[in-house]
């Protein structure tokens, strides 16, 4: 006789069998869900390049390369009258107030089509650098400018630019924290950043560097090669945010804050106090021996916004009689008389 084992076999341990499918369900769950938080986190920490716009100031020492102390290839254009001098209008084009700025020895004149004489001056620009520069905007925070090296050859560079027209930030790097004025979003890193200054022909133009603060109007050559900004403004900044920076704060909708305010958690008010028992001590009657009495112990008024008091109405127990017969109908008569508040109440608000 022959019995098949197999079947039973299969069945001896129904609880093993079941925990290996449990945990093998378990395990391959877990490996999905941490691969999936692996591909939300990479998708998460990605950053589109991207521009920001704003404005600032800018301060340093700015002078010309050491390596290359002379004009570059561009050239400015400005227009005189026929001394040669640059009159800036300080007001306005209804009610013009011009002050002279600058005055050249390099007058030129033209003849226009209409027969008019057409007198300017050409001005070369200016490579400047800076070592000691300092660069403030209402989105830049927690940082400052990163030294780096111009051009290979000089190091602790702190940004670069060039006087014209108006002064150009052409390249610095600032370390720190930029806030997106669109979103609120705020990103971590080191980030490019340029800019200008006002044009000469601005009514602030004085206020940031140009081809008259280093006179190199042509054909002359630099006889400036410094300049020290003081908070000199940039009508226009732009911060290039790459792909590397760090999110600091989660995204948001409409440039409003994701996160409520939690509301502040209301003090626990104290409970009330509890009116003292008044003791009251009571002998056995007898026929010959009175009943004895103590009578509550006042207690403060004290009036609670529920409108509850304490001792206010207590009933002070005065007997009037005391019973002497040995009887066992035998009542004491008890006269209830409410306690009248004296003074003014204090009142105790319970919130």
């Amino acid at each position: 006789m022959q019995v098949k084992l197999s079947g039973f076999e299969t069945q001896k341990d129904p609880i093993q069998n079941y925990c290996k499918l449990g945990c093998g369900i378990l395990s391959s769950s877990g490996l999905a869900a941490f691969l999936i938080g692996l591909g939300t986190a990479s998708a998460s920490a990605e950053i589109t390049p991207f521009q920001i716009q704003s404005t600032g100031t800018i301060s340093g020492t700015i002078q010309l390369p050491s390596f290359n102390p002379n004009f570059n290839n561009r050239v400015t254009r400005v227009d005189t009258d026929s001394t040669g001098t640059y009159n800036r209008n300080i007001g306005s084009n209804s009610n013009p107030n011009y002050v002279p700025v600058y005055k050249s020895d390099y007058v030129k004149v033209q003849t226009r089509t209409d027969g008019s004489l057409h007198y300017f001056v050409d001005f070369k620009g200016v490579p400047v650098v800076a070592f000691d520069g300092i660069l403030n905007s209402p989105v830049l925070s927690g940082g400052e400018l990163t030294p780096y090296t111009y051009q290979g050859k000089l190091p602790g560079t702190k940004y670069q630019g060039v006087v014209q027209d108006e002064f150009g930030l052409t390249k610095a790097f600032y370390t720190g924290i930029v806030t997106d004025p669109k979103t609120g979003q705020q990103y971590e890193g080191t980030f490019q950043v340029s800019g200008q200054g006002p044009r000469y022909s601005d009514r602030n133009g004085g206020e940031s560097p140009t081809v008259f603060d280093f006179k190199s109007d042509i054909p002359g050559k630099p006889t400036v090669t410094s300049y020290k900004m003081t908070n000199s403004p940039l009508v226009r900044l732009t911060i290039n945010v790459p792909a590397d920076a760090k999110l600091v704060t989660p995204p948001t909708t409409g440039g409003g804050s994701t996160t409520s305010p939690t509301p502040p958690t209301p003090p626990t008010p104290p409970p009330p106090p509890t009116p003292p028992t008044p003791p009251i001590t009571t002998t056995s009657p007898s026929p010959h021996l009175p009943i004895t009495t103590t009578s509550p112990t006042p207690t403060p008024d004290i009036e609670f916004s529920s409108g509850n008091s304490i001792a206010v109405n207590s009933p002070v127990f005065n007997f009037a009689s005391m019973c002497v017969q040995n009887s066992e109908n035998c009542r004491t008569k008890v006269t209830l008389t409410p306690k009248k508040a004296i003074g003014p109440r204090s009142r105790v608000l319970l919130r």
